[in-house]
């Protein structure tokens, strides 16, 4: 099969939910979250930009870079939920 930005996304939304599931769930638990909850969208967007500043500065070695990818995508889940 040839590689499409869809067939990228699928792989990397596959990453997403095995963080959800192994990484975020344990450590901070599903829903109800009153945290999740009770944010709003200035609190997600500034989640976003931490992550994404952390990127490339090298101190945290590419696996976590890798890890903040996929939070970013997961914050960015939370943003997209809030703006409907």
């Amino acid at each position: 099969m040839n590689k499409t930005k869809e067939s990228e996304w699928d792989d990397f939304s596959s990453f997403v939910k095995i963080h959800i599931r192994e990484y975020v769930v344990p450590q901070y638990g599903d829903y109800p979250d009153e945290m999740i909850e009770d944010a709003d969208a200035i609190f997600f967007k500034n989640q976003l930009e931490r992550y994404v500043k952390r990127i490339g500065s090298g101190s945290r070695g590419i696996e976590e870079e890798k890890r903040d990818a996929l939070k970013i995508a997961h914050y960015g889940c939370f943003l997209f939920n809030k703006l409907k």
